[in-house]
């Protein structure tokens, strides 16, 4: 059944107009999907996969379900974003076909230029078991009217959501609004993304079994041609576990997650 959501412009119930105070709407859902592709914009020879969306797609994933065209990034600049992992996923490599475009005529598009086609192998990640890939996403705003909106719109998208290619479709499920607070800095228990050079793992000598951190450079923002206009060295734990932290950077307390803190980045 769907929620009842604050209409465009209003406040969250129970928090301040517009987020005042300190105090910021914070929308979260799982995203699904059979499989899931998010390239790493440097590889080229080859297309490598990060384990969870970027920031960057995930601003397009929430234009894409408000209907939005390139318009998107302004209409959604300064909102806070982070994803983790839930439940296992695995690298699956499949080698594709890419048409060899050189000048970007008709014959290229149809395929039928003399050198054709090109191979190219692709990493995608699937669920263990059979299973659907899935994240869990937060997204937080001063705009309790935007967050609304964008809760109404994920529960009906505009457009077709992808997990990175068009051809890797997803879905929403659990979407749900809360109140939240940013914070500088943390110690303690977090989720979420890291800026790798604020962070330090307090019980790094002895990491907890199993725990896997990953650091990357991740696209943070697009310019008009889809190249990166911003990208920010982050970290996070592979399956999506807590982490014990000692965090200089910007964290998002969420109400009902008492003690654990998720680590964001602006947009």
């Amino acid at each position: 059944m769907a929620a009842s959501w604050p209409e465009g412009g209003g406040a969250f119930p129970g928090g301040g107009e517009g987020g005042g105070g300190g105090l910021l709407t914070v929308l979260r859902f799982v995203l699904k999907g059979k499989r899931a592709h998010f390239r790493r914009f440097y590889t080229n020879s080859s297309a490598l996969t990060y384990p969870v969306p970027p920031p960057s797609t995930l601003l397009g994933l929430l234009g894409a379900a408000r209907g939005l065209g390139p318009e998107f990034a302004e209409d959604l600049s300064g909102i806070y974003l982070s994803v983790r992992p839930l439940g296992g996923q695995r690298p699956l490599f499949q080698t594709v076909n890419y048409l060899f475009l050189k000048e970007g005529t008709l014959s290229e598009l149809r395929g039928l230029y003399k050198d054709g086609r090109t191979q190219i192998p692709l990493q995608f990640l699937v669920g263990e078991e059979g299973r659907a890939v899935a994240y869990e996403v937060y997204v937080a705003s001063h705009d309790a009217g935007l967050m609304g909106d964008l809760a109404r719109a994920l529960e009906a998208p505009a457009y077709p959501l992808s997990l990175g290619p068009a051809f890797a479709l997803g879905w929403v499920e659990a979407v749900t609004l809360a109140r939240g607070e940013v914070l500088e800095g943390w110690e303690g228990e977090g989720i979420g993304w890291w800026r790798a050079d604020r962070l330090q793992l307090r019980n790094l000598k002895e990491p907890p079994t199993g725990v896997r951190l990953y650091r990357d450079r991740f696209p943070v923002a697009l310019g008009p041609d889809r190249s990166p206009r911003r990208v920010e060295e982050l970290a996070l734990e592979v399956e999506g576990k807590p982490l014990a932290v000692a965090y200089e950077g910007l964290v998002l307390e969420v109400e009902g997650l008492e003690g654990c803190a998720v680590g964001v980045v602006r947009v």
